[in-house]
């Protein structure tokens, strides 16, 4: 049986279609009779759609968008804004969000500028409140390095206590850890403890991080951290339009959104083996290491542009796409499209299912984060 929150939203979105098809192994173009095996339908209903933030609250240019994942704390809205690089990216906090007692505050670290510039997306880990971002920005030190080369880049690590968190500690800002193998970085997803699964854009690859035992607010000892290459994926990015990713924690895979190519791929997080050793660029790492023999596939790419945001819910996969405006549901039993819902987005991004299960997304174009509501 599904989850609640899925079942509400399964009757909260627009155009009853069932045109997608599943490209993996345990494919099945579903019953006879239309029905998709999920027991999951998209009626033809019309939803409405509710302003939860907008430049007024301190939006500029959001990228992508988080709920806290503490029970005491769940309708507390992070969304990142990507801003310029000159002045690196910040944070708006939506404390109660959607709800009549609703505030918000508008944070940025004090070295943005470099531990988080041209943020493309956020990760909250599930297991201790920290969060994690992806920067696109090649090079973070801006020294000039030519977009062909390697350069100092790579995803931060943050606290969530709001004691800590752009507050001052220090010349390195108040982020916990940060490692640079990964320039023009474009999605990220939690793992598991202060482990992270990054889209690495200069290299078109999926790499896990993991930085281990944090270095504490504004500190500089990287030396814990571990790195894995996948290099087999066929991923292409696209400059300005994030690959947001995310963990399938009951199955084990990796849904990942190639925006270059027009698809959605998925790879078993648990498979591959170690191939060669890395040198690290630029830093002094515990692991750095090549793997092979990932299994991966894909797992859409009919009717689709550039897909960019993605989330599930149960047995729902919700993802949207920049080119088309649309929020597109696929059945991850079958990888069966099952509706699409129009908004008016000018640039949708990230997008996330809210502790009442309702779907939340960013439009980097208007400045708003949206809510899809159920009429």
């Amino acid at each position: 049986m599904l989850p609640a929150s899925s079942m509400r939203l399964a009757t909260a979105t627009l155009l009853a279609l069932s045109v997608g098809a599943c490209k993996g192994d345990s494919a099945s173009d579903g019953d006879d009779d239309g029905t998709n095996p999920a027991g999951v339908t998209f009626p033809d209903y019309t939803p409405g759609f509710t302003v939860i933030a907008k430049a007024g609250d301190g939006l500029d240019k959001p990228q992508d968008l988080d709920f806290h994942p503490d029970a005491d704390r769940e309708f507390e809205l992070w969304v990142v804004n990507k801003r310029t690089e000159d002045t690196g990216s910040d944070m708006v906090i939506i404390h109660d969000a959607g709800l009549s007692s609703q505030t918000s505050e508008n944070r940025m670290d004090g070295n943005a500028w470099h531990f988080m510039n041209q943020v493309s997306a956020i990760a909250f880990s599930d297991d201790n409140g920290n969060w994690a971002t992806s920067a696109e920005i090649h090079d973070a030190n801006h020294s000039g390095t030519p977009e062909s080369e390697p350069a100092f880049s790579g995803p931060s690590l943050w606290s969530s206590n709001l004691d800590v968190f752009a507050r001052p500690s220090g010349g390195n800002g108040s982020h916990l850890d940060m490692l640079h193998q990964s320039p023009q970085a474009m999605g990220i997803a939690h793992d598991v403890d202060n482990a992270f699964w990054v889209f690495d854009g200069f290299a078109d690859e999926i790499v896990w991080y993991d930085f281990v035992t944090d270095h504490g607010p504004g500190n500089d000892d990287h030396s814990d951290g571990k790195v894995k290459r996948y290099s087999d994926l066929p991923l292409k990015k696209i400059a300005g339009t994030p690959g947001h990713m995310v963990v399938d924690k009951s199955t084990d895979w990796l849904y990942i959104c190639d925006p270059g190519n027009s698809q959605i791929l998925r790879m078993d997080i648990f498979s591959g083996t170690k191939d060669f050793d890395l040198a690290a660029n630029f830093e002094s790492l515990a692991k750095h290491f090549q793997m092979k023999d990932e299994v991966w596939e894909v797992f859409a790419d009919t009717n689709l542009q550039e897909p960019t945001g993605i989330d599930l819910d149960g047995e729902l996969l919700y993802v949207t796409d920049k080119a088309t405006g649309e929020i597109i549901g696929f059945s991850l039993e079958t990888g069966e499209e099952l509706g699409r819902i129009q908004t008016d987005a000018g640039a949708i991004m990230g997008i996330k299912v809210g502790p009442d299960g309702n779907l939340y997304y960013v439009d980097r174009k208007s400045n708003k984060v949206n809510r899809v509501d159920q009429n």
